[in-house]
């Protein structure tokens, strides 16, 4: 009995790490799609990207002002 304690213990001790890592992870994953929406509407501000490449990363409608839409995406 105690010879198995240490190695469960170790193996469970694992198992909890990755299951922290992969939670941590997911929580992160939402935060850095708001990010690279930012930086994108900077980049369309500052005349680096174009309208076009703008409205295919963003998926929005060809027909939106991407002005208004990288205002209300700064603004929050």
């Amino acid at each position: 009995m105690r010879s198995n304690f240490r190695p469960n213990i170790r193996l469970a001790t694992n198992i909890l790490l990755v299951v922290g890592t992969f939670t941590i992870t997911l929580r992160i994953t939402p935060i850095s799609q708001v990010y690279k929406e930012k930086n994108l509407c900077i980049k369309y501000l500052k005349h680096q990207i174009d309208r076009d490449k703008l409205i295919k990363r963003l998926k929005i409608v060809k027909q939106a002002n991407p002005s208004s839409i990288c205002e209300s995406i700064l603004k929050s």
